[in-house]
């Protein structure tokens, strides 16, 4: 990315993306340049069907960019809640199998989400997985920060490291971090 804004006061920044040859050890152009948001994650950009995807923090301000076509387009998003800030709250944005998923949560209890699947032609995402962390959270109360409260976003300590899909469906699985221990957590029974 190449940073053309010359507004610092403003909440958005215009942009060109540059691509790199190996081949002629250079750098060149693509496209036209574009507004972006200033708080659009472009560092934590997702790879996935030939195209890099990043997420804005706002509201409609995230895009993929083909590759083959260099071709830069919005990525429609989930709707946030309309009782929410206008701040997403992504949990986890990564890809498995050519799918792309989509983790945000908005309310406690935090161990209950939705895993978001990107619809094949870009025209939304459907829900993939609803998730229910709650006998994880029996099994293992390090989970539990006692020192919140339960209706606080934080209450819960885990990360999504990954999303696996396999080939049978049946077989995918979640990858969680939470206190001094990686689990594998079966999304077949869900």
């Amino acid at each position: 990315m190449l940073n053309i804004s010359d507004d610092p006061d403003s909440n958005f920044m215009s942009l060109q993306i540059e691509i790199y040859s190996s081949q002629t050890r250079s750098w060149r152009l693509s496209g036209k340049s574009f507004l972006a948001h200033v708080n659009t994650e472009f560092g934590g950009g997702v790879f996935c069907n030939g195209a890099i995807h990043w997420l804005g923090a706002w509201n409609n301000t995230s895009f993929y960019f083909n590759v083959q076509d260099e071709e830069l387009r919005d990525l429609p998003m989930p709707p946030i809640p309309d009782d929410w800030e206008d701040l997403r709250r992504c949990r986890y944005f990564g890809e498995s199998q050519n799918h792309l998923h989509l983790i945000e949560i908005y309310r406690p209890p935090t161990t209950r989400f939705t895993v978001y699947e990107i619809e094949s032609d870009y025209s939304g995402w459907f829900v993939k997985y609803n998730i229910n962390l709650d006998l994880l959270t029996a099994a293992y109360p390090g989970m539990v920060r006692t020192y919140c409260v339960p209706s606080d976003l934080n209450y819960y300590v885990f990360s999504v490291l990954c999303i696996v899909r396999e080939a049978d469906d049946g077989e995918s699985y979640m990858v969680l971090h939470i206190p001094e221990k990686a689990i594998h957590y079966n999304l077949k029974d869900l």
